[in-house]
């Protein structure tokens, strides 16, 4: 039984350190660079979006707009 919890608290703990690393990513990014980025899906360098940036843009936009981007 503890090593079932020390697993599912080590889980939680990974899962919360991407979260952060996610929030971090476009933490500097404001509306209309958000607007941007996701209208082109391409990040600040022009390069496409990975899973990852995607997933911090998506984050970054519902904190600016209290929404979800519109696809």
């Amino acid at each position: 039984m503890k090593t079932l919890a020390a697993a599912n608290w080590a889980m939680l703990d990974d899962h919360f350190r991407e979260h952060a690393k996610q929030v971090r990513r476009f933490s500097n990014a404001g509306r209309e660079a958000l607007v941007r980025m996701w209208k082109s899906q391409c990040n600040e360098s022009g390069e496409r979006l990975s899973h990852f940036e995607r997933q911090a843009l998506i984050e970054r936009y519902c904190e600016v707009f209290g929404t979800w981007p519109s696809q």
